[in-house]
């Protein structure tokens, strides 16, 4: 109800704009305000008509579908028909009961030619702003529609991918835990201890927009402390934590993947001793990432092959667009990762 009355009173203070403008002219001609008044006043109806059969009808059944031709034909001859209509309210009715003195020797021919397109013309530029302004605005009404849909859809991928890493990032930690507890070690009980930690993190951190990065490292210090005591002896870990890192705000679980992904291909069914090296640094508002890993006698041909390699490509698209930059590279011996990432304004 509102919102309806509120479109009521822009139109009527539409109308009372027009009709002022079109007042102050016509007083510099007539050389009376009152005058000039009433002369718009008797000219408004037909605009009013012309305006609205052309906002209500003719827009949105002929022009919004193509069909130039009829629109344009339809609204000439709607705009004839109402300057026939104007000349016969005036010459009858408006002029002799305001304006007396203009009809004196002078005879009355409703339909002259000339004083039709005259009454056209008059008619016309309000016609021609709201068409105008309508186009615009039911533009701008879609291109907003547009916006809010699409980022609808990228909102509900990025939730999808994302309750796909989670479910994935979790299968590999119980995994590691789980060939502790077949060797009955010690350490078990304090690394349940963190895997309850990475299991609050993904059950209530990762459902936010955006996380601190000095949790995403904490969360990154425990999957390598479980990693670690996993491979034990076979590993080597280089971590590496540079720049300033406190208050930055990232993704949640967006550099993780890249960290499973180091041990799962890099380690997996190797037997020789594997290295891993990982690099994060906040510079010029910016996040560098590198990680480096030994390559395994099973990884695999495609970089971006792995469901969680899969989903965080597609995320940083969704997420920075060109505001990044990824390179996935593998060599005979390594398997890298160089990520930059541009950090936003409400990021940094």
């Amino acid at each position: 109800m509102q919102l309806r009355i509120k479109h009521i009173t822009y139109h009527i203070l539409f109308w009372v704009v027009v009709t002022a403008s079109f007042t102050i002219s016509e007083w510099g001609y007539m050389h009376s305000f009152k005058g000039a008044l009433i002369y718009e006043l008797l000219v408004l109806p037909s605009r009013f008509i012309a305006v609205y059969i052309n906002w209500f009808i003719l827009i949105p059944m002929f022009l919004y579908k193509n069909k130039l031709l009829p629109y344009f034909t339809i609204l000439i001859l709607l705009l004839l028909v109402i300057a026939v209509g104007h000349r016969y309210f005036v010459l009858y009715w408006g002029f002799p009961k305001f304006f007396p003195q203009w009809l004196v020797g002078q005879k009355i021919e409703p339909l002259a030619f000339s004083k039709i397109i005259q009454v056209v013309l008059i008619i016309i530029s309000p016609v021609a702003f709201t068409t105008g302004f309508k186009l615009f605005m039911d533009w701008y009404k879609q291109r907003r529609e547009t916006e809010v849909l699409k980022q609808e859809k990228t909102n509900a991928e990025l939730k999808f991918l994302r309750s796909q890493t989670n479910p994935h990032f979790l299968f590999n930690t119980l995994n590691s835990i789980y060939g502790l507890a077949l060797e009955k070690s010690e350490k078990t009980p304090s690394l349940i201890l963190k895997l309850s930690d990475i299991l609050s993190y993904t059950l209530y951190e990762s459902n936010t927009k955006l996380v601190l990065l000095t949790k995403e490292l904490k969360l990154i210090e425990n999957i390598i402390a479980l990693e670690k005591e996993r491979y034990e002896k076979r590993v080597v870990i280089d971590f590496e934590v540079s720049g300033e890192t406190e208050g930055i705000k990232i993704p949640p679980l967006i550099l993780v993947p890249f960290i499973e992904n180091a041990f799962k291909h890099g380690l997996k069914n190797e037997v020789k001793k594997g290295w891993i090296k990982v690099n994060i640094e906040v510079h010029n508002n910016e996040l560098s990432f590198k990680a480096e890993n030994s390559i395994s006698t099973q990884e695999e041909e495609n970089a971006c092959g792995g469901l969680g390699l899969q989903n965080i490509c597609r995320r940083l698209d969704l997420l920075y667009g060109e505001n990044k930059k990824l390179t996935i590279d593998k060599t005979n011996d390594a398997f890298r990762v160089d990520l930059t990432i541009k950090l936003q304004q409400d990021e940094a």
